[in-house]
């Protein structure tokens, strides 16, 4: 670690600026007029810069102001608690330039303090920058989906990303790529573009419009002891892009989106480009509200490397992921080198760790990722959807995996590992119990009297062989344990059977209760009665559209809570059940309205939440379909995943997503997020 740590700071070299001070009011700066400072502060920064540089300071009281440009040799001062910057929430005053959205060029208005070409720059406090946003403005241009049932309100901001995105695929001229007014791209509150020797530090930053901090092709940059506060749309605290030598310490991130987010370019782009984040050491911060603590990507496509996260306290359950990576098949790109240590995560609401190639686009692309060489020590965590969530395509496993000295408890659940090969998993503890060993153990057969059933697990991806025992009751209760065996023949007393697996090291881990049922009948309907998914005996109307409590019922077996017996919830406990795991919602006058028929785009985002995978705050994207134009926002990206993990089909290549699904069609893709759940 020692040595990560010296080579990353190998790489920072601090500005170096003249002693001379210009103090505001000398040079025609005012403060708490209420009229636009924009210009004499301009003029001042200009002259500062062009006479050798020094500080401009900025006494206590309120400057209004829009655009300012940085220039080399140029201290910005905010030199009392009492000093605010209050930047004007008109785009009439942000000039069109040379910017990058999202991590592609553009021409778009300008960032609320911009630099580009520049060198030794500093900002300092103990001021206070204020950039203007709130419901009203700037944040008003973007509708966010935030959680599954997010309202499909209009996302004014949406036709511009789109032709964005288009114009990075076909490769159009950054030059004629040009946004600004009439368009509506929101504004970065800091981009540096291309500039070396940058130092922000000890100020506060509010109400952002876009992203908060946003050097791009920098070298040499580091922010220290800043507060980032600013809760709307995309407000990242600080996303270093394709920059090289970076310290971030000392800093308090309450955000609206990733407190910190190491990026290097999108797509076609950031191919082009090439230039990798690199060499970055994020230690002794305090991470409260936010999607991701330390994320690494989504906009990835030149590469991540060489990134230490040590020393850092995470600490809100409105905190999704203390660690992140998410990137996609159309992005690309690498993280490699990458360790997480020594750092607690007093609270967190979705998972210690996250990790998916699934974001956004997921597997709609030709540009693999590759995640490798990560390590992950010295962690104590509590609360959340998961313990570790970790994910990559099958053509690409996760190499270098090092999982040591992680305790984390209060997990609703433990693990989810997806193409892992050959991690290294020493004293890792999850809510009591000792990784790795098997998981997600499943009978795959359907038990009846004397059928010879079978066991299946998963060992995150570590080589150990299991031995299977077998258990059966008659009561749900009381177990009779049964001996070694590969496949195990069915009692014709038994009532309930449940499956044991058992690693090289006597770890052991059991399936669900499964029903025995008296005898075969419909295969499908076999399958889920043995799960509780359906009663045994039951008429099911399979042409019928399904009803949401007929779905409630169905799933309720999935439910976090109910999988100790295989027996479907009554009608009162199961719509309980399913909003409680959001598994369904209730509609806005606040009631469930049990005989309401449910369409395609809506069942999608029903399987994505019952399936046991946790993808919170991972954009919105659309699924590749010839009628996706009838696909709302709001469901877009959860029908597109559930397309990916076949729990849906297209039909000739159309999803239909207004038709209403029918309790045929439900059984049989309940039948598979069941088992995709590993019941």
């Amino acid at each position: 670690m020692e040595t990560l740590r010296d080579t990353i700071l190998s790489t920072i070299s601090l500005p170096q600026l003249p002693e001379r001070i210009i103090i505001a009011e000398e040079v025609g700066i005012r403060a708490n007029t209420g009229e636009n400072q924009q210009s004499a502060i301009q003029h001042a920064i200009d002259q500062l810069s062009l006479e050798g540089g020094g500080i401009l300071l900025i006494p206590k009281g309120i400057y209004d102001t829009g655009a300012i440009e940085m220039k080399s040799h140029v201290h910005l001062r905010l030199d009392s608690p009492e000093t605010i910057l209050r930047f004007i929430p008109d785009p009439a005053l942000y000039p069109v330039r040379y910017a990058h959205w999202e991590a592609t060029p553009c021409m778009n208005y300008s960032a609320l303090l911009y630099a580009c070409d520049a060198h030794d720059i500093v900002i300092s406090g103990p001021g206070h920058l204020y950039g203007g946003a709130d419901r009203e403005h700037w944040w008003n241009w973007h509708h966010q989906v935030e959680n599954a049932w997010s309202s499909d309100d209009r996302d004014y901001q949406l036709e511009d990303r789109s032709l964005l995105r288009q114009m990075n695929a076909e490769g159009v001229p950054v030059e004629a790529r040009v946004f600004g007014s009439g368009h509506y791209l929101r504004p970065n509150f800091i981009q540096f573009v291309r500039c070396e020797r940058i130092m922000l530090s000890d100020f506060s930053l509010h109400n952002s419009p876009m992203w908060q901090i946003n050097p791009v092709f920098c070298k040499s940059i580091v922010v220290d002891n800043v507060t980032l506060s600013s809760h709307g749309p995309n407000n990242d605290g600080c996303d270093p892009e394709s920059c090289n030598g970076v310290v971030i310490r000392n800093c308090r991130f309450d955000t609206g989106d990733d407190c910190i987010s190491l990026k290097s370019g999108r797509d076609l782009d950031g191919r082009r480009a090439n230039t990798p984040c690199q060499n970055v050491l994020i230690e002794h911060n305090h991470f409260l509200d936010g999607h991701g603590g330390v994320a690494l990507g989504s906009e990835m496509s030149g590469g991540i490397s060489n990134v230490l996260a040590d020393h850092n306290h995470f600490e809100s359950p409105n905190l999704t992921y203390a660690l992140r990576f998410k990137t996609n098949a159309r992005r690309g790109g690498y993280i490699e080198n990458v360790t997480l240590s020594n750092s607690e995560i007093a609270k967190v609401g979705g998972a210690a760790l996250h990790g998916t190639m699934l974001y956004e686009d997921g597997r709609n692309g030709e540009y693999l990722p590759v995640f490798r060489n990560i390590t992950v020590e010295n962690i104590t965590a509590h609360g959340g959807d998961y313990g570790i969530f970790l994910e990559a395509f099958p053509e690409v496993p996760i190499t270098g995996l090092i999982l040591r000295n992680i305790h984390i408890d209060g997990v609703r659940q433990t693990l989810h590992s997806l193409n892992w090969e050959n991690p290294i998993i020493d004293n890792v503890t999850i809510n009591g119990k000792t990784y790795p060993r098997p998981v997600h153990v499943r009978i795959p057969d359907i038990p009846v009297p004397g059928a010879v059933i079978h066991g299946t697990a998963e060992m995150d991806g570590t080589q150990d062989r299991l031995e299977w025992q077998w258990e059966t009751s008659q009561d749900g209760v009381t177990w009779q344990r049964h001996g070694l065996w590969e496949a195990f023949t069915v009692p014709v007393d038994a009532i309930y059977v449940r499956a044991v697996a058992m690693d090289a090291a006597g770890q052991l881990e059991r399936s669900i209760p499964y029903l025995v049922l008296p005898r075969f009948t419909r295969p499908l309907n076999d399958r889920l009665a043995c799960r509780g998914i359906l009663s045994i005996d039951g008429s099911f109307p399979e042409s019928s559209p399904v009803t949401r409590i007929q779905l409630a019922r169905m799933l309720s077996p999935l439910g976090e809570s109910s999988r100790t017996m295989p027996l479907p919830a009554s009608e009162e406990n199961a719509a309980e059940i399913a909003v409680g795991n959001s598994f369904l919602s209730l509609a806005p006058d606040g009631r469930f309205h049990p005989e309401e028929h449910v369409t395609r785009q809506a069942f999608a985002t029903v399987l994505m939440q019952a399936c046991g995978i946790n993808y919170r705050n991972a954009s919105s994207t659309m699924p590749v379909c010839a009628d996706v134009h009838e696909v709302t926002n709001n469901y877009g990206t959860n029908v597109a995943r559930a397309l990916y993990f076949r729990f849906l089909s297209l039909e000739s290549g159309y999803f239909h997503p207004n038709r209403e699904v029918t309790f045929l069609e439900a059984m049989e893709a309940i039948n598979r997020v069941a088992d995709f759940a590993g019941l």
